[in-house]
């Protein structure tokens, strides 16, 4: 989410005028905006003293004040998108009430409801806002929100900027329904159900299935099409393989209509014909991106098993017998798995990677592109449940 809307911003930062908001440097003075279209990019914020009306930091700033009015009922998050990346805003959201905003503010008589301040994280590229849970040190908690309410956002710097987007998102509620089974009896199973957001990768809602394998998982959804166009509903349980399914934005009208009915396999040791074949591009290491998503299920069936440890298999397309060549290609194909699993958190005391060449081809005597991909894979052995 935060990536690709930095990306788009830059890529139209050439073709838009800057907004001037040096004329709201105070509370007083606040730029009145939208929460439903972007607002920016600005031109870089006024310098207030300390000594200035308003003021509720303790140092010397370049500041602006923002006032908005909610426009939906749901989760409100917003970001905070520098021009520069190695500029740093600080903020104070404030929600209204009856009273002088500006003065009870000043006097500290009305406290802010959500802040960022001081936080060092480079590789957001001094991105800062609200976010669903407030898990990274850059962003705080989205707030619960009724149409109709009134917030004043002030945006301060220690140091002249460039200037900022200001993007606002809305996530609604929604309850999806169904139930777990098993593939091989039939029976209901009690595991878990998640929702995840498959841009920015966050598991935002779960729920566990009560005894007849039946569930009720309330879930956030942004209702705008070009901003979260994707969501795996995924269910999971002990010694199961995972099943799920993908929730485009543009069907969400009919999500509540409509059971999700899940079956799961049971794991087994060794080779298990439902674990995927991680497959790669010709003579090289680097896994084709259609099996990205298998990787995926592979990582979350042991963030769900985590006494689960693995054996991969490196294999090569080449000539029988395999030369020297291939078997260390193998092994680099097994390793990379190892290290995609290992850098998203799976300890490497639970893989196993070995490298075969090419002496377990799939297909000995290739007769196209297909047979020969397939030959160049890593297979997932379960040596531990």
């Amino acid at each position: 989410m935060i990536i690709l809307a930095c990306c788009l911003f830059s890529i139209n930062l050439n073709a838009q005028e800057l907004i001037q908001i040096k004329n709201a440097g105070d509370c007083a003075s606040a730029i009145e905006v939208s929460t439903l279209s972007s607002f920016g990019p600005t031109a870089s914020p006024k310098e207030i003293k300390l000594e200035s009306s308003g003021n509720p930091f303790s140092k010397t700033l370049y500041q602006v004040w923002y006032k908005f009015t909610t426009e939906k009922e749901g989760l409100l998050l917003f970001d905070i998108l520098p021009i520069d990346p190695a500029d740093n805003y600080d903020f104070m959201l404030y929600k209204l009430e009856s009273g002088n905003t500006c003065t009870d503010i000043k006097s500290g008589k009305l406290s802010e409801i959500r802040s960022n301040i001081s936080r060092n994280e480079p590789e957001l590229n001094g991105m800062t806002g609200l976010s669903i849970s407030g898990n990274s040190d850059s962003y705080s908690d989205g707030i619960e929100v009724k149409k109709g309410e009134q917030f004043m956002l002030v945006l301060n710097s220690m140091y002249k900027c460039k200037g900022h987007t200001l993007i606002f998102k809305y996530l609604e509620n929604f309850n999806v329904y169904g139930r777990v089974i098993s593939l091989d009896n039939n029976q209901p199973i009690q595991g878990q159900v998640h929702w995840t957001n498959l841009r920015t990768k966050e598991t935002t809602s779960n729920i566990y299935t009560n005894k007849e394998g039946e569930f009720v998982l309330p879930v956030l959804i942004n209702t705008e099409v070009h901003r979260f166009p994707n969501y795996l509903l995924w269910a999971s349980a002990e010694n199961y393989y995972i099943a799920d399914t993908i929730v485009a934005s543009k069907d969400i009208s009919n999500l509540e209509k409509m059971p999700f009915n899940f079956k799961l396999s049971k794991l087994k040791k060794g080779r298990n014909d439902l674990l995927p074949r991680i497959l790669f591009e010709p003579n090289d290491e680097q896994i084709i991106t259609s099996s990205i998503r298998d990787l995926e299920r592979i990582l979350r069936v042991m963030q769900v098993n985590a006494k689960l440890e693995i054996i991969l298999e490196g294999h090569s397309n080449g000539f029988y017998p395999s030369t020297e060549v291939d078997i260390a290609l193998s092994l680099k194909r097994a390793e990379k798995v190892k290290k995609w699993l290992t850098d998203n958190g799976i300890s490497a005391e639970r893989i196993e990677a070995k490298g075969f060449g090419s002496e377990k081809m799939l297909y000995p005597m290739a007769q196209d592109e297909n047979e020969e991909q397939l030959n160049r894979r890593v297979e997932i052995n379960i040596s531990k449940l």
